[in-house]
């Protein structure tokens, strides 16, 4: 008894031992950031910049301590809430179209953008080269959404034209309205600050005549058309592209957290306006729900594509199905 107890003891010993040398090392990183869908006959690649946690509140500030809680459970999450940073490439078949650029990783030292600047290599690891794009378009002034224009001084996307909505991004070009707009600001360095920045992200294309402002609502060559969405900022501007009756809305900064959606009331501390801000939201979130069309967010998470389901009082997010886009041909 006591040998076969011995040999029993022993054989569970160098099991124990096998066990933790063939136990592989955890390896704590995600898969590549992109995610491709079809919209008619469009290809949509989901390309992620990054990802930084934000508590909700401080997103969301009239937002009540219940309605956060309830959000958490409903969704499985705990604070902090990770928050995506999201642009999207869209390939018509005769132009290949990037929509925002991400930080550049320029601004890691800033907690409201650390950990950004993955896009270029999801852009890579997606299949494609940045000196394939030929159309940039710009969503609104936000760095996480024009820091990856340049690399270094020289652009990041040697062939593109950039187009960008006037209202924004005027006092780039005009030294007499970025004099104008420090002066009037309650914040004169902070300014100061974000022109020096943008400058330095369109200079190459403003150097190369590659840089083209559009005021307002706009159509271009490409199939892409600007709508007006100010609120989230002055000029912010999101953008329309359809193919065989299918449409793709792409959001920029209307949403910012998927609680906007049931409640589209909720305006962020991002927001320069708001009240105009959320009624931009409910108006193209009531658009895209009546439409079925698809909404791309900058900021929803990742893959932050997906359609819109107007309900009681509010509206629901719904991501896609999985799918591989050549199984769909």
């Amino acid at each position: 008894m006591r040998r076969f107890l011995a040999i029993a003891m022993l054989t569970a010993s160098l099991l124990t031992v096998g066990l933790a040398e063939a136990a592989a090392p955890m390896v704590r990183i995600q898969a590549p950031g992109f995610y491709r869908v079809m919209v008619g006959g469009l290809e949509v690649t989901a390309l992620n910049d990054g990802v930084v946690p934000f508590r909700t509140h401080d997103v969301l500030p009239t937002a009540t301590e219940r309605q956060i809680s309830d959000f958490l459970r409903d969704n499985g999450l705990n604070e902090p809430v990770g928050m995506s940073y999201n642009a999207f490439l869209i390939n018509t078949g005769a132009k290949l179209i990037l929509v925002d650029t991400g930080s550049g990783g320029k601004l890691d030292d800033d907690p409201v953008f650390h950990g950004t600047g993955r896009l270029m290599a999801n852009l890579r690891a997606a299949g494609y080269r940045p000196e394939q794009v030929d159309e940039i378009y710009i969503t609104h002034r936000g760095q996480d959404h024009l820091g990856g224009l340049s690399i270094a001084g020289a652009a990041a996307f040697r062939n593109a034209v950039v187009r960008a909505p006037r209202a924004e991004f005027e006092v780039v070009v005009d030294p007499a309205k970025a004099q104008a707009l420090i002066a009037r600001s309650h914040d004169p360095a902070w300014v100061k600050a974000w022109i020096s920045f943008a400058r330095d992200a369109f200079a190459p294309y403003i150097a190369s005549g590659r840089l083209h402002l559009f005021d307002g609502d706009a159509t271009f060559p490409s199939g892409v058309r600007a709508l007006a969405t100010p609120g989230h900022t002055p000029g912010h501007t999101s953008y329309i592209i359809e193919s065989r009756g299918e449409r793709l809305i792409l959001l920029g900064d209307l949403v910012l957290s998927p609680m906007q959606f049931a409640r589209p009331d909720l305006g962020s501390s991002f927001d320069s306006r708001p009240t105009v801000a959320a009624a931009q939201r409910a108006n193209i979130l009531r658009a895209a729900s009546i439409a079925h069309a698809w909404v791309a967010g900058g900021h929803l998470p990742f893959p932050g594509i997906g359609h819109v389901l107007s309900e009681a009082g509010g509206f629901r997010f719904l991501a896609p199905n999985y799918e591989s886009p050549a199984a769909a041909d």
